[in-house]
């Protein structure tokens, strides 16, 4: 039986405006957060606009690659798939192949044909490919379902929105989760993909000291943190605290390892007056809330993290930068989100109805001085909204796309 497609909008017609230009497309993102899907969705529209045979498509993490990953391999592949009238060469998890690079870089040369790549490793173009086509491709970076996309797809159940937010924070938006109905089978699937990413993308990027018992600590504990400061010192410590061989260049391994697999993200503290950069501590956040579920296993415990999570990850969706500030009477805004020359304070708090919460939440966010858009976003239905600053119900931020920095 055919599982149902989950549309991606956003994504599809990103691609969509890039068609006709020699500007090659590099979808990148975490394992199993639709890449594929959206390149077949991508091939089929290709298909419709101008014919069967303008496409070539080939996914070098199938069966056909898994013995040989060599440039000669990929090389013949392409050669034996093109027809006279492709126009179009879409290679999936492209990065697997030895030599991908070269193999790109000629036929782009040749200026017969658009191409689109997509691949799991955040440093896939930092590598002889970006040197090679400075200026001429684009990255689209994709993660998980969004709320939006989650509740289009999930609200043909018929099913309200709250419980729809709760089953998202709990789960995530991995597509294939998302396609599961029964509680131990999203459970298992999740450990499959973290087991998956652990195993495919991030041991092979630390070398031979990389451990499964340092990995799911360093999980655990970064999951167990999500919403507070963690230096490399501190992870340092915690693996040593548990009997694990620790260092401060394999740490660093580790954690840039976490990063270029799209596993987790980190935000910077920075001071909000100047922007400089605030100690050596981050805010590291998990690319799906349903990883979280897998190592913390309570939602009501850890609700605030996971809301603060799942804002985190809706304004990296929307393309803006994001850090975290600190006051100069040492207050913490959760999140400075910065896209071109708009600026966004955020905080995030599970509600506001006890007045000492209410008191710190709004006192970070008055005492900043200029006049960018503040907001705190928490789960109250009740608008605590007051002055300049903005109360608004996290699952309708979610929802309302033009919640961007210039809507406010």
């Amino acid at each position: 039986m055919r599982k149902p497609v989950i549309e991606r909008p956003f994504y599809q017609e990103k691609l969509k405006s890039y068609t006709g230009s020699d500007i090659i497309r590099v979808i990148k993102g975490v394992r199993r957060c639709g890449k594929s899907s959206l390149l077949l969705i991508y091939k089929t529209w290709l298909e419709e606009q101008y014919g069967t045979g303008s496409v070539m498509y080939l996914n070098f993490d199938g069966p056909d690659f898994f013995l040989d990953k060599s440039l000669k391999t990929m090389s013949e592949a392409i050669k034996a798939s093109l027809s006279k009238t492709t126009r179009f060469l879409l290679l999936d998890e492209v990065q697997l192949m030895k030599g991908w690079e070269s193999v790109v870089n000629a036929y782009y040369s040749t200026g017969q044909y658009e191409i689109t790549i997509t691949g799991s490793n955040a440093k896939m173009l930092s590598s002889e490919l970006a040197t090679m086509l400075t200026g001429r491709y684009t990255e689209i970076e994709m993660f998980p379902l969004s709320f939006y996309e989650y509740n289009r797809f999930k609200s043909q159940q018929a099913t309200d929105q709250d419980k729809l937010f709760d089953e998202y924070l709990l789960y995530g938006g991995f597509p294939i989760t998302v396609l599961l109905n029964e509680p131990m089978q999203k459970t298992d699937m999740l450990h499959s993909i973290l087991d998956s990413i652990l195993f495919n993308d991030v041991r092979p990027k630390i070398g031979s000291d990389a451990s499964n018992e340092t990995l799911s600590s360093l999980v655990a504990f970064l999951n167990d943190t999500v919403g507070f400061p963690v230096s490399k010192n501190n992870l340092m410590h915690r693996i040593k605290s548990v009997g694990y061989k620790m260092y401060t260049d394999l740490i660093s391994r580790y954690m840039d390892a976490f990063k270029s697999s799209f596993l987790y993200y980190n935000a910077q503290f920075h001071t909000i007056k100047g922007g400089e950069r605030f100690g050596q501590t981050d805010k590291y956040y998990p690319v799906d809330t349903g990883l979280i579920y897998l190592t913390k296993g309570n939602m009501s415990e850890n609700y605030g993290s996971l809301l603060e999570n799942v804002v985190f990850l809706e304004l990296k969706r929307r393309g803006m930068k994001v850090s975290v500030g600190k006051n100069n009477d040492k207050s913490e805004v959760d999140f400075i989100a910065v896209k071109g020359t708009e600026k966004t304070y955020i905080q995030v708090s599970a509600t506001l109805v006890d007045e000492n919460t209410r008191k710190r939440e709004f006192y970070a966010l008055e005492s900043i001085s200029d006049n960018f858009p503040k907001l705190i976003l928490s789960m109250d239905r009740h608008d605590f909204s007051r002055d300049s600053i903005r109360n608004i119900y996290i699952p309708d931020f979610l929802m309302n796309l033009q919640t961007t920095t210039q809507a406010f």
